[in-house]
């Protein structure tokens, strides 16, 4: 998992492979373009009687010999495209594959921006590596060493002549491009705050907002913009240095061609003919002699992103899910804590919620009540302890049968964009019409649905935001209920529901048969449970049913007294 693909494994290499075939052919007929320059150019200076028919048969051999080259030309992009994106495809899945091998309390520390810049630019630069970067590298390669072969082969002093200019304008291209790594490194941390910046600012407008914080907002983007633009112009600014070496040597290959050549036919150690053939060898290289020049670039990029990406492959994720594990199989639903600890949140919990009961966790806000519910759907791993249901260890067991075991409402698990019955169905693909429409009555879906153009086909924003509180609530309800999940977790589920709402998530929790541990502040919520769990300081200091806990005297009571005197 922690490895990366090679570029060129599988069928990548298959596509290589042809890629260099076409590169050879392109160079052998650009070297038999020069062989045929020079013959139809030294009988035209010859005066030859036959010249003008076998020039004019010549001249059509060239035409033919041209499409086929730009033929070749275009195959020759579309195999190097194939290959890049092929790898990029692959490093996308692997990405993925580690994304979600995460927790959120994993992705947490970097931004989702960064996140995003690792899915989009990085993999364009990985992408221009391969495509634009290896596979010309190697085209550049082939064609180069048989146009200097096939030179060398009509006058060897042009070949000596051009492979020096290329010697020398290599040499201080690979100097000039030691400053490109750094700008280009740069340019990416830039474009990384950036994104950052931006996609929190998207999903936290309302809140930017309402405290009128626009122009110190619109200051912040402004100060990144900037300094994005500067990164951006010096990287400009070392690509185009790189670049203007690359067509001065192009250009420097053309004066060194046609002044050793002047030399060669005013000695008469060549004819006018090697001197055309030269200066159509030229014209061949000199594509790929830019395409050369933009390669140190693209290899820059790739080794700044490959360090970015092998980062985050690297990173351990805090739950180790087997897939080869166990899966596990819950008859009963009890849940035991024996000795569990989380960090600095949760110590030496050490309770058991029996087989279809139903547990009211409560606490003061950070005494752990989430983190206890987030260690039994497996988003955390404790530190130490044992967390099992019905006797069976979660680390044991395989992920996605705990995942199914138990439906889940809280605010870390928001709603998604699509259509209603997307988001309903998202965690059952499989379940029946039959089951949906039960849960939607369960739930009190009809009415909503009655409420909204399109009912389960309406579309939803990210996150929900184009529906109320308590709509989104409801919907979330009926996913965690759908597929009758014999474990169900609510993190302040009945927060957004109004009296009439809380009343028939009353109704639904009476109907429930399943194990439920539910974190709440509502006494006639709390009431209801088998038990009370109180959590205060990441330890549980007071356990026993409502009717002990709720009385006077008790801390439990103390905790949630004001609510408590509102009831009554």
């Amino acid at each position: 998992m922690a490895s990366l693909p090679s570029p060129l494994h599988g069928r990548r290499r298959n596509c290589f492979i042809r890629l260099c075939l076409i590169a050879l052919t392109q160079a052998l007929l650009g070297a038999t373009i020069a062989f045929i320059v020079r013959d139809i150019v030294d009988r035209i200076s010859a005066i030859d009687g036959t010249a003008a028919i076998d020039s004019i048969a010549g001249f059509v051999f060239l035409a033919i010999v041209g499409l086929v080259l730009a033929w070749l030309r275009q195959r020759e992009r579309i195999e190097a495209e194939r290959i890049g994106q092929g790898y990029v495809h692959a490093v996308r899945l692997r990405l993925y594959d580690r994304l979600s091998s995460l927790t959120s309390r994993d992705l947490q520390w970097q931004s989702r921006g960064g996140h995003l810049l690792r899915f989009i630019g990085d993999l364009t630069a990985l992408r221009q590596w391969v495509s634009l970067g290896i596979a010309r590298l190697g085209v550049a390669t082939i064609a180069t060493s048989i146009s200097l072969t096939a030179l060398a082969l009509i006058n060897i002093r042009l070949a000596s002549a051009l492979a020096l200019v290329l010697i020398v304008g290599g040499g201080t291209a690979l100097t000039l491009g030691l400053r490109l790594r750094r700008v280009t490194r740069i340019s990416r941390r830039q474009r990384s705050r950036l994104a950052a910046d931006i996609s929190e600012r998207i999903a936290l407008m309302p809140v930017v907002q309402m405290f009128s914080q626009i122009r110190r907002e619109r200051g912040r983007i402004r100060r990144r913009s900037l300094d994005l633009r500067t990164a951006m112009i010096d990287r400009a600014g070392a690509i185009g240095l790189l670049r203007g070496t690359v067509e001065a040597t192009a250009t420097l290959s053309v004066l060194a061609i046609l002044m050793v050549g002047s030399l060669e036919v005013g000695a008469g150690r060549a004819g006018l003919g090697a001197l055309f053939a030269a200066m159509s060898i030229i014209g061949l290289l000199t594509p790929a002699l830019r395409d050369l020049g933009r390669v140190y670039e693209y290899w820059h990029g790739y080794r700044i992103a490959m360090e970015h990406i092998h980062s985050f492959i690297a990173q351990r994720p805090s739950v180790r899910m087997r897939a080869s594990a166990p899966p596990l199989f819950v008859a009963a639903g009890q849940i035991a804590f024996s000795h569990v600890e989380y960090g600095n949140i949760l110590r030496n919990i050490d309770i058991t919620a029996a087989a279809g009961s139903t547990v009211a966790i409560v606490g003061a806000n950070g005494s752990g009540k989430s983190t206890l519910l987030s260690l039994v759907a497996r988003q955390i791993e404790p530190d130490a302890g044992l967390l099992s249901i019905d006797g069976y260890d979660l680390r044991g067991c395989n992920g996605a049968s705990i995942r199914d075991a138990i439906g889940v409402v809280s605010p870390d698990l928001p709603l998604m964009r699509g259509t209603i019955y997307r988001n309903l169905c998202y965690r059952r693909p499989d379940v029946s019409e039959e089951e949906v429409a039960a849960v939607a009555r369960l739930c009190n879906l009809d009415h909503m649905l009655q409420t909204i153009p399109g009912g389960m086909k309406a579309r939803i924003t990210e996150g929900g935001l184009n529906l109320s509180a308590g709509q989104r609530q409801r919907i979330m309800l009926a996913r965690a209920l759908l597929g009758q999940p014999p474990i169900l977790l609510l993190d302040e589920a009945d927060a957004a529901l109004d009296p009439e709402s809380a009343g028939l998530l009353d109704h639904i929790l009476e109907q429930y048969s399943g194990t439920i541990l539910m974190v709440s502040h509502r006494p006639e919520q709390i009431a209801q449970a088998d038990q009370i769990w109180h959590l205060a300081d990441g330890t549980i200091i007071e356990q026993g049913s409502p009717a002990r806990l709720l009385q006077r005297g008790s801390m439990t009571h103390h905790l949630l007294r004001r609510p408590l005197e509102r009831v009554a």
